[in-house]
Formats: C-alpha cells, sequence, structure tokens
C-alpha cells in the first residue's frame, strides 16, 4: 500500500525530514548572529578607544578643553572642543547657560556655543554598529549611571581626565565596559559589566 501524499506533493516522512534539517540550521545559526553582534561590539570598542587617545594627544597639543560627547538616544559618540581656560562643563553651568539664552533681549545675538565639533579629531558624528547600544555611563559628574540624554567625557590641557565607566550592550545581550582612566587618558576593556568598586578596587 502506498502512502498518500500531501497535496504539496511531499510524503510525510519528507515533510519530517525538511522539518529536522530546518531546525538543525537554526540551532547553528544562532552562534552565527551572536557572533556578528560580538564583531560589533569590539569594534565599538576599538573606534572609542583609538578616539579617547587621540582627543588626550589633541589636548594636549593645542591646549583647549576638549570632550567626548556620548548622545544615547542617536547612539552616537564624537569629540568637541572649547576654549584653553573654559572649567568643566556640568549641570549647573548648562542651566546658567539656558537662563542666559531665556533672558536674551529680542534681537540679540545668541551666544555662541562654548563646544563645537572638533572635526580634526571626528569630521561627523560616529554611530555605534547595527545592535550595538549604550547602557549607561558614569562619569565624575555624575553619581548615577546616565541612561538617557547626553553624556560627556572631559579632557583638559593639564593632562587630566575626567574618570568615565562606558556600558555597552547588544541585541544578544552581551555587555562590555570601557574604563577611561583619569590620570593617564588611557582606557581598559572589561567584558561583562563591571561596576566600579570592581574596577577601582583593583588598581
Amino acid at each position: 500500500m502506498k502512502m498518500a501524499r500531501p497535496q504539496s506533493g511531499f510524503t510525510l516522512i519528507e515533510l519530517l525530514v525538511v522539518i529536522a534539517l530546518i531546525g538543525i540550521m537554526s540551532v547553528f545559526a544562532m552562534p552565527n548572529v551572536s557572533s556578528f553582534f560580538r564583531l560589533s561590539m569590539n569594534k565599538a570598542i576599538r573606534e572609542m578607544a583609538g578616539l579617547v587617545r587621540e582627543t588626550y594627544n589633541s589636548t594636549a597639543m593645542t591646549g583647549k578643553v576638549h570632550r567626548l560627547v556620548y548622545d544615547f538616544k542617536a547612539s552616537q559618540f564624537w569629540v568637541e572642543s572649547g576654549p584653553a581656560h573654559l572649567l568643566l562643563d556640568t549641570a549647573e553651568t548648562r542651566d546658567k547657560e539656558e537662563r542666559r539664552k531665556r533672558l536674551a533681549r529680542p534681537g540679540e545675538e545668541p551666544p555662541k556655543p562654548q563646544f563645537t565639533m572638533d572635526t580634526t579629531i571626528t569630521r561627523k558624528k560616529i554611530s555605534l554598529p547595527d545592535g550595538v547600544v549604550f547602557e549607561d555611563i558614569l562619569t565624575e559628574q555624575s553619581p548615577e549611571p546616565l541612561i538617557e540624554g547626553t553624556a560627556f567625557t572631559h579632557f583638559f590641557p593639564h593632562g587630566l581626565t575626567e574618570q568615565t565607566i562606558i556600558h555597552l550592550k547588544d541585541q544578544s545581550k552581551h555587555q562590555t565596559t570601557l574604563v577611561i582612566f583619569a590620570l593617564t587618558g588611557r582606557t581598559q576593556l572589561i567584558e561583562g559589566y563591571a561596576k566600579p568598586e570592581e574596577i577601582y578596587d583593583k588598581k
């Protein structure tokens, strides 16, 4: 007795074989997707670490305060520079700047921004690779992790850098930590989500 063929033209056994093959292919495809995001994460970290070193060197050479800007919403980062005498840009100084803009007289030319993009280092804003985002960022200005808006790492001509911890994550839930140290401006890559006490207690 011959086994009846479904309308698709496949026997039941053939359909089961096809389903099994699809399942096997899916299992092998998952690590490939995970590897793709891992490569994207590593690329983002290398690019950011290189930018930190370049910004540190440029600050020493030009005598201007620089800052590395992180935009959570756009998943972008870039470098800006300001005047040599500029102090640390804090929430308080930004509030004062906003008040000054609101109180400006009609027709009065708005004040020029203290920081502008440094096109000698970043000609345009750099986007994180697809699937990679800023999870949170800790700086000397923010005792609590920043998870939205804009964050900064400041670089000063006398050689100090604003200590910063950057946590990145991808769609495969991989987490990576990039640490920027204050005295040397050097960076350290740590696999996983490293907390401040785990980083600085080892130093």
